[in-house]
């Protein structure tokens, strides 16, 4: 049983984390599965089904207020925040290691102009990175495309601090201070969570295998819990469909929510079919995705230029050329996405 639970189980960790439940929710929950399959000498997958089947039916079980409640991408408002300084400290470590080899200094002369731009450079990525999704995943759709507007401030105030401000040295720079802030931002957002001061009181999964366990009420858990993972829907949505199905079911005095509604996948697409389709922001969309795309076509393109006629040609072939690529095959692919659709 030991080498089945251990595949099972992080394929189950991940499917959960997807759907909401934080690590410290999953502890207890895969505990009472592991408790199960010794006691009975079932394996998971006989007694849950599959990580993704059990992690569905356990998430939509647990306390909404335990739940950290994802967006459609799995990810929460902490989630697109913290990926953003993840990119930005990552963006800052391999950029200072990149100038300062060709620059052939482990010294930085930090002007206003420069330092002042690249901060407010800095803070354009990561608003643009994370803000809009961040506030879209925690309901605030409106303020989401408002950011923009923030967006474009942000650059305009690059701008001007990069051609207004003075351009003497006011102080070195090591560039082994900006790793050293790089790498300790990447530290502390890749810690493991914060384990919580009172235990989690939890929903323990039930075995679909269990001889106790009620056909109907599995029944309409399992409904629910497809609602939410294959269609997504809200918990809040998913759990009141499943209570009209079932108050529909005893007021008709039917035998079985199967007899009543036939085979619950096709009855939970039937529902899904009648709700409103979630729809990606305008960020998210090819052409957004497009524009992006030539965009970093052009820089990669011009720091080719650039970096051949200074004679940098490792950095030239070396990265602006892949990243050029790269970013012409992204381009090509929403492309076609494009035409296809119109």
């Amino acid at each position: 049983m030991t080498e089945p639970f251990e595949q099972w189980e992080l394929p189950a960790r991940l499917a959960l984390g997807d759907r909401g439940v934080g690590y410290h929710l999953a502890n207890p929950i895969i505990a009472d599965v592991q408790a199960h399959c010794v006691y009975t000498g079932e394996s998971p997958y006989d007694a849950f089904g599959s990580p993704e089947e059990f992690a569905t039916v356990a998430a939509a079980e647990q306390p909404a207020h335990l739940r950290e409640n994802p967006d459609r991408a799995g990810m929460t408002p902490s989630d697109y925040l913290s990926g953003g300084l993840i990119l930005l400290a990552l963006a800052g470590l391999l950029g200072t290691v990149v100038f300062a080899i060709l620059e052939r200094t482990l010294t930085f002369a930090a002007t206003p102009a420069a330092l002042t731009g690249m901060l407010l450079v800095g803070l354009t990525v990561f608003v643009t990175r994370s803000v809009p999704d961040a506030l879209r995943a925690a309901g605030r759709p409106r303020l989401a495309a408002g950011s923009f507007a923030l967006v474009a401030l942000l650059i305009g105030l690059a701008v001007t601090a990069f051609f207004a401000l003075p351009r003497e040295p006011v102080f070195p720079l090591p560039a082994l201070a900006i790793v050293g802030v790089s790498l300790l931002v990447l530290v502390l957002q890749l810690r493991g969570p914060k384990k919580p001061s009172q235990p989690i009181v939890h929903t323990p999964p039930t075995p679909r295998s269990g001889a106790h366990d009620d056909a109907d009420a599995a029944w309409f858990r399992q409904l629910t819990g497809l609602l939410v993972g294959r269609y997504d829907l809200t918990p809040q949505r998913a759990a009141e469909l499943a209570r009209q199905a079932r108050d529909h079911l005893a007021a008709s005095g039917g035998d079985s929510p199967t007899a009543e509604f036939g085979p619950i996948e096709e009855y939970a697409r039937d529902l899904a079919e009648h709700e409103p389709a979630g729809r990606d922001p305008f960020w998210r969309t090819p052409p957004a995705m497009l524009i992006g795309c030539l965009a970093g076509i052009s820089l990669a393109t011009s720091a080719f230029l650039a970096w051949s006629a200074e004679g940098h040609y490792w950095a030239a072939y070396g990265i602006a050329l892949p990243a050029g690529l790269g970013s012409l095959w992204y381009a090509g692919g929403y492309l076609r996405t494009l035409l296809r659709r119109s």
